[in-house]
């Protein structure tokens, strides 16, 4: 960053004289200071030299010149060596790259909201097709494919293997076994969307109305099922 110590000099320069003032006049003014302050003497000529071949070199380049310049010029420009210049223009550049991100997302923020929101679409339905889904079919849960319709209506479910291979729509009678042998219930009923009683062999929601379904008892063996019971 040769070169930078140079240009900033003779920014500084141009500053601290009164009035317009050129190249020329600069290097005088920072050759003049450098003898007076710091003891040190680099010839305006030199300076304006080193000026020009700073101004020259492309960002990845720097220019050849003699450490004691370096370290004077330095000084010129009120740091302690050129260690510290390093220091302090590595922290502007941080803060300036920040500053130039936050000023790229005010400049296109609509342009990366509208991607932010197609790359969020694709995680979601690339997650939609991983996903395994099931569906009510007459009288009991199959596994299906997603599909968008039946998804808006909410008759897809997240797939459960245990649902599907033991929940199931039943048609009791007076054989049927309505308890196991310590005497929980092996049936639930619930009603579906058109009010007609309907029984199902696990504790779940009713597939049609989404009701969480009720333990059957001796009462509703003995009322809808089986007078006999």
């Amino acid at each position: 960053m040769y070169k930078e110590v140079v240009k900033q000099a003779f920014d500084k320069a141009k500053q601290d004289i009164p009035g317009k003032s050129n190249k020329t006049n600069q290097s005088e003014h920072i050759s003049s200071i450098l003898l007076e302050d710091y003891k040190y003497q680099i010839s305006s000529r030199t300076l304006r030299n080193l000026y020009d071949d700073s101004v020259k070199k492309n960002d990845k380049e720097d220019i050849s010149i003699n450490s004691n310049y370096i370290q004077n010029l330095c000084l010129y420009l009120g740091f302690e060596n050129y260690n510290a210049f390093l220091k302090k223009n590595s922290e502007k550049k941080n803060l300036n790259d920040g500053k130039g991100i936050i000023t790229f997302i005010k400049e296109h923020k609509i342009l990366l909201f509208t991607s932010f929101l197609i790359i969020a679409i694709i995680i979601i339905a690339t997650g939609i097709n991983k996903q395994r889904w099931m569906a009510w079919e007459e009288n009991s849960y199959v596994e299906v494919n997603f599909d968008a319709e039946k998804y808006s209506l909410s008759q897809l479910k997240i797939y459960n293997q245990k649902r599907i291979e033991n929940f199931q729509r039943v048609l009791p009678d007076c054989q049927t076994k309505f308890f196991n042998n310590d005497g929980t219930a092996k049936l639930w009923y619930g009603k579906n969307n058109s009010g007609e009683l309907e029984y199902f062999t696990a504790i779940a929601k009713h597939p049609e109305t989404g009701k969480t379904l009720r333990e059957i008892t001796d009462y509703m063996i003995k009322k809808y099922i089986c007078e006999k019971y």
